[in-house]
């Protein structure tokens, strides 16, 4: 069987990826790019634009806000958001850092909310997706995943490279994840982007079952979260406000 089994939606993903970051294209250009016919890529444009996906401006496509509709939608109906969104704007006036909820979808730590973006120059935003083994938080999804899931995710997603700092072997992720979880702390000090730094603590289940419900944490420039703020204050904070999630979620 193929890797996607609807040859026609695969298609269409494909079409919508090509066009995002606001991107305009025509058929043509589409066409071209994806090695796909232009009857095709006609066919699924105005296909996506009747179902309100796509907007066309003379021949030219981009896509619209209905995704945002959808996830926002979906976002908002998620028992740990409707949880956890207090305690996020809390560590956000707090600390006057960015602070975020995370969630895992697909192998990549997905930030389901960002408050106050602009303290980590609008890099980590509202819908952002990272590999785990380069985050705070997605590391620390991991250190809760058994040995057998964390070697799937690095057979299947690799251990791509993005600083000097970012996690390359089997062997140091084991080591890594260890420590996170016998601390109960994870941190990125310049694994995805070199003059970034995060901390992050989990939200247990109330099940306490292996898989963490999502994970909370502070992000911002390493010129304000470094040293004592970083290892020592930041924590505490963000500690607390997990343990009050994993409260609340009981209830």
């Amino acid at each position: 069987m193929s890797e996607y089994p609807v040859g026609a939606t695969h298609t269409t993903g494909r079409i919508v990826s090509a066009l995002e970051g606001g991107r305009e294209a025509g058929v043509t250009e589409l066409a071209g790019e994806l090695g796909i016919s232009k009857a095709s890529v006609h066919n699924h444009l105005v296909t996506l634009e009747r179902l309100g996906v796509v907007v066309s401006t003379d021949g030219r496509y981009r896509l619209g806000l209905r995704f945002l509709d959808i996830g926002m939608s979906v976002r908002d109906g998620m028992p740990l958001y409707a949880v956890a969104r207090e305690e996020t704007k809390g560590i956000a006036e707090s600390t006057g850092e960015s602070s975020a909820l995370v969630i895992e979808e697909h192998g990549e730590a997905v930030y389901a909310d960002v408050e106050r973006p602009e303290r980590n120059g609008g890099r980590i935003r509202l819908g952002s997706r990272h590999p785990l083994h380069a985050s705070a938080a997605g590391k620390l999804i991991l250190a809760y995943r058994s040995r057998e899931t964390v070697d799937e995710y690095v057979e299947t997603r690799g251990l791509d490279r993005f600083t000097d700092r970012t996690i390359q072997s089997r062997a140091d992720l084991r080591d890594e994840l260890r420590s996170i979880r016998d601390r109960g702390l994870s941190f990125d000090r310049g694994e995805y982007s070199e003059d970034m730094r995060a901390v992050a603590a989990p939200i247990r289940r109330e099940d306490r079952s292996e898989a963490l419900a999502g994970a909370l944490s502070v992000l911002g420039p390493a010129e304000r979260l470094s040293g004592k703020r970083l290892e020592e204050d930041l924590p505490g904070i963000i500690l607390s406000a997990a343990k009050r999630v994993e409260l609340d979620l009981s209830e």
